[in-house]
Protein backbone atom coordinates (compact mmCIF):
# COMPACT_ATOMS: atom_id res chain seq x y z
CA UNK A 1 0.00 0.00 0.00
CA UNK A 2 1.54 3.61 -0.88
CA UNK A 3 1.25 6.43 1.10
CA UNK A 4 -0.02 9.57 -0.27
CA UNK A 5 1.49 12.77 0.88
CA UNK A 6 2.13 13.49 4.75
CA UNK A 7 0.45 15.25 6.17
CA UNK A 8 0.69 18.03 8.76
CA UNK A 9 2.22 17.23 12.24
CA UNK A 10 -0.15 17.19 15.07
CA UNK A 11 0.61 17.92 18.42
CA UNK A 12 -0.12 15.86 21.12
CA UNK A 13 0.59 18.46 23.60
CA UNK A 14 2.88 16.13 26.08
CA UNK A 15 5.94 17.87 27.61
CA UNK A 16 9.01 16.12 27.77
CA UNK A 17 8.96 16.03 31.41
CA UNK A 18 5.94 13.70 31.14
CA UNK A 19 7.43 11.76 27.63
CA UNK A 20 10.63 11.50 26.11
CA UNK A 21 10.87 9.21 23.03
CA UNK A 22 14.47 8.68 22.66
CA UNK A 23 15.06 6.52 26.06
CA UNK A 24 11.24 5.26 25.97
CA UNK A 25 11.54 3.78 22.75
CA UNK A 26 15.25 2.70 22.67
CA UNK A 27 15.35 0.92 26.74
CA UNK A 28 14.40 -2.55 25.48
CA UNK A 29 10.22 -2.70 26.06
CA UNK A 30 9.67 -1.56 22.10
CA UNK A 31 11.89 -3.38 18.95
CA UNK A 32 10.42 -1.77 16.18
CA UNK A 33 10.37 1.90 16.00
CA UNK A 34 13.04 3.41 13.77
CA UNK A 35 15.31 6.46 14.18
CA UNK A 36 14.28 8.63 10.40
CA UNK A 37 15.23 12.19 11.12
CA UNK A 38 16.83 14.45 13.57
CA UNK A 39 14.55 13.74 17.03
CA UNK A 40 12.31 11.27 14.58
CA UNK A 41 10.95 8.16 14.48
CA UNK A 42 8.73 5.78 12.44
CA UNK A 43 6.68 2.27 13.11
CA UNK A 44 3.71 0.64 11.41
CA UNK A 45 1.38 0.35 14.01
CA UNK A 46 -2.24 0.06 13.77
CA UNK A 47 -2.36 -0.21 9.84
CA UNK A 48 -0.29 2.86 9.89
CA UNK A 49 2.99 4.46 9.62
CA UNK A 50 3.31 6.82 12.86
CA UNK A 51 5.87 8.96 12.16
CA UNK A 52 6.73 10.57 15.71
CA UNK A 53 8.65 14.22 16.70
CA UNK A 54 10.25 15.34 19.67
CA UNK A 55 10.50 18.91 20.01
CA UNK A 56 11.40 21.42 22.48
CA UNK A 57 8.12 21.46 24.15
CA UNK A 58 6.09 18.39 23.36
CA UNK A 59 5.67 15.12 21.13
CA UNK A 60 3.95 15.69 17.82
CA UNK A 61 2.59 12.73 15.05
CA UNK A 62 1.55 12.32 11.78
CA UNK A 63 0.61 9.19 9.44
CA UNK A 64 3.29 8.67 6.40
CA UNK A 65 0.20 6.20 5.19
CA UNK A 66 -1.79 3.68 5.49
CA UNK A 67 -3.95 0.68 5.12
CA UNK A 68 -7.42 0.20 4.19
CA UNK A 69 -8.68 -1.16 7.10
CA UNK A 70 -6.50 1.30 9.28
CA UNK A 71 -7.67 2.37 13.07
CA UNK A 72 -9.29 5.82 12.11
CA UNK A 73 -8.77 7.47 15.87
CA UNK A 74 -4.78 8.01 15.51
CA UNK A 75 -4.49 9.90 18.45
CA UNK A 76 -6.14 8.01 20.85
CA UNK A 77 -4.28 4.58 20.26
CA UNK A 78 -1.02 6.88 20.47
CA UNK A 79 -2.54 8.32 23.93
CA UNK A 80 -3.37 4.50 25.16
CA UNK A 81 0.20 3.35 23.80
CA UNK A 82 2.25 5.86 26.18
CA UNK A 83 -0.72 5.57 28.88
CA UNK A 84 -0.59 9.43 28.86
CA UNK A 85 -3.20 9.38 31.36
CA UNK A 86 -0.49 8.73 33.95
CA UNK A 87 1.51 10.77 35.31
CA UNK A 88 5.03 10.34 35.62
CA UNK A 89 5.97 12.90 37.91
CA UNK A 90 3.16 11.75 40.29
CA UNK A 91 4.57 8.39 40.37
CA UNK A 92 7.95 9.87 41.15
CA UNK A 93 6.35 11.99 44.05
CA UNK A 94 5.12 8.36 45.40
CA UNK A 95 7.55 6.71 45.11
CA UNK A 96 10.28 9.22 46.47
CA UNK A 97 8.70 8.49 49.86
CA UNK A 98 10.21 4.87 50.25
CA UNK A 99 13.18 5.55 48.22
CA UNK A 100 14.16 9.18 47.97
CA UNK A 101 16.71 8.63 45.05
CA UNK A 102 13.51 8.50 43.00
CA UNK A 103 14.00 12.37 42.86
CA UNK A 104 17.12 12.54 41.20
CA UNK A 105 15.78 9.57 38.60
CA UNK A 106 12.97 11.65 38.08
CA UNK A 107 15.36 14.25 36.65
CA UNK A 108 18.16 12.28 35.05
CA UNK A 109 15.78 9.89 33.73
CA UNK A 110 12.65 12.64 32.65
CA UNK A 111 9.76 10.88 30.26
CA UNK A 112 11.04 7.33 30.41
CA UNK A 113 7.37 5.47 30.13
CA UNK A 114 5.94 1.99 30.55
CA UNK A 115 4.50 1.34 27.05
CA UNK A 116 1.46 -0.13 26.85
CA UNK A 117 1.78 -2.40 23.73
CA UNK A 118 -0.06 -4.52 20.93
CA UNK A 119 -0.64 -7.83 23.13
CA UNK A 120 0.92 -10.16 20.18
CA UNK A 121 3.52 -8.11 19.20
CA UNK A 122 4.62 -8.06 22.81
CA UNK A 123 4.08 -11.74 23.16
CA UNK A 124 5.77 -12.64 20.64
CA UNK A 125 8.57 -10.17 20.99
CA UNK A 126 9.85 -11.45 24.11
CA UNK A 127 9.45 -14.93 23.54
CA UNK A 128 12.48 -14.04 21.26
CA UNK A 129 14.41 -11.76 24.52
CA UNK A 130 15.17 -14.50 26.27
CA UNK A 131 19.30 -14.54 26.38
CA UNK A 132 19.21 -11.93 23.43
CA UNK A 133 20.37 -8.42 23.07
CA UNK A 134 18.19 -5.74 21.62
CA UNK A 135 20.03 -5.25 18.41
CA UNK A 136 19.20 -9.28 17.49
CA UNK A 137 15.72 -8.92 18.97
CA UNK A 138 14.75 -6.06 16.55
CA UNK A 139 16.57 -7.72 13.72
CA UNK A 140 14.66 -10.79 14.36
CA UNK A 141 11.68 -8.93 14.73
CA UNK A 142 11.82 -7.02 11.46
CA UNK A 143 12.38 -10.45 9.51
CA UNK A 144 9.04 -11.55 11.71
CA UNK A 145 7.10 -8.78 10.12
CA UNK A 146 8.74 -8.67 6.31
CA UNK A 147 7.54 -12.27 6.04
CA UNK A 148 4.10 -12.11 7.26
CA UNK A 149 3.30 -8.59 7.66
CA UNK A 150 1.69 -6.17 5.40
CA UNK A 151 4.06 -3.10 3.64
CA UNK A 152 3.46 0.43 4.16
CA UNK A 153 4.96 2.38 1.65
CA UNK A 154 5.79 6.21 2.77
CA UNK A 155 8.41 8.95 1.66
CA UNK A 156 10.47 7.15 4.42
CA UNK A 157 11.02 4.09 3.29
CA UNK A 158 8.80 0.85 3.73
CA UNK A 159 7.38 -0.28 6.88
CA UNK A 160 5.85 -3.93 7.36
CA UNK A 161 2.55 -4.38 10.24
CA UNK A 162 2.78 -7.16 12.90
CA UNK A 163 1.40 -10.38 11.73
CA UNK A 164 -1.67 -11.40 13.21
CA UNK A 165 -2.11 -15.46 14.89
CA UNK A 166 -4.36 -16.22 11.99
CA UNK A 167 -1.27 -15.12 9.23
CA UNK A 168 1.28 -16.61 10.58
CA UNK A 169 -0.76 -20.30 11.51
CA UNK A 170 -1.82 -20.22 7.77
CA UNK A 171 1.95 -21.28 7.41
CA UNK A 172 2.25 -25.35 7.44
CA UNK A 173 5.89 -25.20 8.51
CA UNK A 174 5.84 -22.51 10.68
CA UNK A 175 9.15 -24.08 12.81
CA UNK A 176 10.91 -24.24 9.80
CA UNK A 177 10.29 -20.73 8.09
CA UNK A 178 11.84 -19.08 11.29
CA UNK A 179 14.53 -21.30 11.41
CA UNK A 180 15.19 -19.78 7.94
CA UNK A 181 15.20 -16.34 9.21
CA UNK A 182 18.02 -16.84 12.08
CA UNK A 183 15.63 -17.45 15.03
CA UNK A 184 17.60 -20.83 15.91
CA UNK A 185 15.80 -22.87 18.73
CA UNK A 186 13.22 -20.06 19.23
CA UNK A 187 11.64 -21.00 16.25
CA UNK A 188 9.96 -24.54 17.68
CA UNK A 189 8.54 -21.84 20.52
CA UNK A 190 6.93 -19.65 18.30
CA UNK A 191 5.40 -22.59 15.96
CA UNK A 192 3.94 -24.30 19.40
CA UNK A 193 2.52 -20.99 20.92
CA UNK A 194 0.78 -20.11 17.13
CA UNK A 195 -0.34 -23.74 17.23
CA UNK A 196 -1.98 -23.86 20.54
CA UNK A 197 -3.04 -20.50 20.19
CA UNK A 198 -4.76 -20.70 16.80
CA UNK A 199 -6.20 -24.58 17.54
CA UNK A 200 -7.88 -23.86 21.91
CA UNK A 201 -9.34 -20.52 21.01
CA UNK A 202 -11.77 -19.04 18.07
CA UNK A 203 -9.69 -15.63 18.19
CA UNK A 204 -6.48 -15.88 19.84
CA UNK A 205 -6.30 -12.34 19.67
CA UNK A 206 -9.18 -11.46 21.85
CA UNK A 207 -8.20 -13.85 24.08
CA UNK A 208 -5.06 -12.35 25.24
CA UNK A 209 -6.66 -9.56 25.06
CA UNK A 210 -9.57 -10.54 27.66
CA UNK A 211 -6.29 -11.59 29.90
CA UNK A 212 -6.66 -7.31 30.52
CA UNK A 213 -9.38 -8.09 32.82
CA UNK A 214 -8.04 -10.86 34.93
CA UNK A 215 -5.37 -11.03 38.06
CA UNK A 216 -2.25 -10.48 37.64
CA UNK A 217 -1.66 -14.01 38.99
CA UNK A 218 -4.38 -15.71 35.87
CA UNK A 219 -2.72 -13.82 33.34
CA UNK A 220 0.72 -15.10 33.92
CA UNK A 221 -1.06 -18.55 34.65
CA UNK A 222 -2.04 -18.63 30.93
CA UNK A 223 1.19 -17.33 29.60
CA UNK A 224 3.20 -19.55 31.34
CA UNK A 225 1.15 -22.41 29.21
CA UNK A 226 2.76 -21.14 25.75
CA UNK A 227 6.13 -22.39 24.71
CA UNK A 228 9.45 -20.09 25.47
CA UNK A 229 7.35 -17.92 28.09
CA UNK A 230 8.97 -18.34 31.63
CA UNK A 231 8.13 -15.96 34.60
CA UNK A 232 10.11 -13.30 33.13
CA UNK A 233 8.22 -12.97 29.96
CA UNK A 234 5.27 -13.59 31.32
CA UNK A 235 5.80 -10.14 33.74
CA UNK A 236 7.26 -7.98 30.64
CA UNK A 237 3.79 -8.97 29.04
CA UNK A 238 1.85 -8.48 31.80
CA UNK A 239 3.44 -5.35 32.57
CA UNK A 240 3.53 -3.79 28.96
CA UNK A 241 0.55 -5.17 27.15
CA UNK A 242 -1.80 -6.21 29.73
CA UNK A 243 -2.30 -3.79 32.13
CA UNK A 244 -0.39 -4.86 35.16
CA UNK A 245 1.26 -2.21 36.21
CA UNK A 246 2.59 -4.08 39.80
CA UNK A 247 3.84 -6.89 37.31
CA UNK A 248 7.77 -6.96 38.08
CA UNK A 249 10.18 -8.58 35.69
CA UNK A 250 12.62 -10.08 37.54
CA UNK A 251 16.31 -10.64 35.61
CA UNK A 252 19.94 -11.25 37.06
CA UNK A 253 20.39 -7.20 36.91
CA UNK A 254 16.89 -6.32 38.69
CA UNK A 255 18.24 -9.25 41.03
CA UNK A 256 21.07 -7.55 41.77
CA UNK A 257 19.06 -4.23 42.34
CA UNK A 258 17.21 -5.36 44.70
CA UNK A 259 20.03 -6.88 47.25
CA UNK A 260 22.25 -3.82 46.83
CA UNK A 261 19.71 -1.08 46.83
CA UNK A 262 16.34 -2.54 49.49
CA UNK A 263 17.22 -5.64 51.67
CA UNK A 264 19.75 -4.28 53.65
CA UNK A 265 18.29 -1.02 53.91
CA UNK A 266 14.89 -2.96 55.03
CA UNK A 267 17.31 -4.90 57.62
CA UNK A 268 18.68 -2.07 58.94
CA UNK A 269 17.56 -1.10 62.28
CA UNK A 270 17.37 2.77 61.23
CA UNK A 271 16.83 2.93 57.86
CA UNK A 272 14.23 0.39 57.86
CA UNK A 273 11.23 1.41 59.58
CA UNK A 274 12.06 5.00 57.94
CA UNK A 275 11.84 3.20 54.04
CA UNK A 276 8.37 1.26 55.26
CA UNK A 277 6.91 3.94 57.56
CA UNK A 278 3.79 4.27 55.21
CA UNK A 279 3.08 0.24 55.05
CA UNK A 280 0.41 -0.92 57.87
CA UNK A 281 2.31 -3.29 60.23
CA UNK A 282 1.36 -6.53 58.74
CA UNK A 283 2.95 -5.25 55.22
CA UNK A 284 5.84 -4.11 57.31
CA UNK A 285 6.57 -7.73 58.86
CA UNK A 286 5.92 -9.02 55.36
CA UNK A 287 8.74 -6.57 53.82
CA UNK A 288 10.98 -7.39 55.95
CA UNK A 289 10.33 -11.40 55.75
CA UNK A 290 10.92 -11.05 51.93
CA UNK A 291 13.94 -9.30 52.44
CA UNK A 292 15.60 -12.06 54.88
CA UNK A 293 14.61 -14.78 52.40
CA UNK A 294 16.42 -12.71 49.81
CA UNK A 295 18.99 -12.10 52.13
CA UNK A 296 19.51 -15.72 52.59
CA UNK A 297 19.82 -16.64 48.59
CA UNK A 298 23.20 -15.89 46.84
CA UNK A 299 21.28 -16.32 43.57
CA UNK A 300 18.09 -16.17 41.97
CA UNK A 301 15.71 -19.41 41.92
CA UNK A 302 11.97 -19.55 41.29
CA UNK A 303 11.12 -18.89 45.01
CA UNK A 304 13.36 -16.03 45.28
CA UNK A 305 11.63 -14.46 42.07
CA UNK A 306 8.60 -14.13 43.18
CA UNK A 307 10.15 -12.80 46.86
CA UNK A 308 12.03 -10.19 44.64
CA UNK A 309 8.51 -9.41 42.78
CA UNK A 310 6.85 -9.19 46.20
CA UNK A 311 8.98 -6.93 47.44
CA UNK A 312 8.78 -4.29 44.90
CA UNK A 313 5.67 -4.27 44.96
CA UNK A 314 5.12 -3.72 49.07
CA UNK A 315 7.93 -1.05 48.62
CA UNK A 316 6.13 0.66 45.57
CA UNK A 317 2.37 -0.68 45.18
CA UNK A 318 0.44 -0.38 41.97
CA UNK A 319 2.89 0.24 39.86
CA UNK A 320 5.92 -1.33 41.10
CA UNK A 321 6.52 -2.65 37.39
CA UNK A 322 6.97 1.56 36.51
CA UNK A 323 9.07 1.88 39.43
CA UNK A 324 11.11 -1.22 38.27
CA UNK A 325 11.48 -0.18 34.67
CA UNK A 326 12.89 3.43 36.09
CA UNK A 327 15.29 1.21 38.53
CA UNK A 328 16.57 -0.31 36.03
CA UNK A 329 17.23 2.13 33.97
CA UNK A 330 18.96 4.40 36.18
CA UNK A 331 21.07 1.88 37.96
CA UNK A 332 22.57 1.23 34.14
CA UNK A 333 23.32 5.29 33.86
CA UNK A 334 24.74 4.57 37.25
CA UNK A 335 26.59 1.79 35.75
CA UNK A 336 27.99 3.50 33.00
CA UNK A 337 29.24 6.11 34.79
CA UNK A 338 32.32 3.54 36.61
CA UNK A 339 33.44 3.18 32.62
CA UNK A 340 36.29 5.05 32.73
CA UNK A 341 35.86 5.34 28.50
CA UNK A 342 32.86 7.37 29.16
CA UNK A 343 32.37 11.21 30.60
CA UNK A 344 30.40 10.76 34.07
CA UNK A 345 27.27 12.65 33.91
CA UNK A 346 26.69 15.27 36.32
CA UNK A 347 24.23 14.80 39.41
CA UNK A 348 20.90 16.91 39.47
CA UNK A 349 19.74 18.22 42.64
CA UNK A 350 16.99 16.22 44.51
CA UNK A 351 13.37 17.74 44.29
CA UNK A 352 11.67 18.49 47.75
CA UNK A 353 10.61 15.74 49.19
CA UNK A 354 6.51 15.18 48.35
CA UNK A 355 4.08 15.41 51.04
CA UNK A 356 2.61 11.97 52.47
CA UNK A 357 -0.92 12.37 50.90
CA UNK A 358 0.81 12.37 47.29
CA UNK A 359 1.14 8.79 47.82
CA UNK A 360 -2.43 8.62 48.60
CA UNK A 361 -3.35 9.69 44.52
CA UNK A 362 -4.98 7.48 42.58
CA UNK A 363 -3.03 6.95 39.40
CA UNK A 364 -4.73 3.80 37.94
CA UNK A 365 -7.39 4.48 35.08
CA UNK A 366 -10.56 3.66 36.79
CA UNK A 367 -12.20 2.68 32.72
CA UNK A 368 -9.44 0.25 31.22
Amino acid sequence: MTGSAAPPWVDLDVPPAELRLDPTLTCGQAFRWKATGEHEWTCALWGHAIDLKQTPSSVQYRSLGRLPEARADVEQALRDYFQLHISFNALCDAWAQTDPDFSRLRNSHTGVRTLRQPVVETLLVFIASSNNNIKRISMLVDRLCQHYGQPIDTEKGRFYTFPALSRIHEDPDIESTLAGLGFGYRAKYYAKSVRLLCTEHTDPEAFLLGLRQEPLHVARAELLKLSGVGPKVADCVCLMALDKTDAVPVDTHIWQVAQRRYVGRVLDPKQGPEMLKLLSSEHRDQAVALARQLKASKAPTAKTYEAAQQLFIHLFGDFAGWAQGLLFSGDLGNESKKTPSKAPTKRKPADPQPTASDRKLRLRNSTK
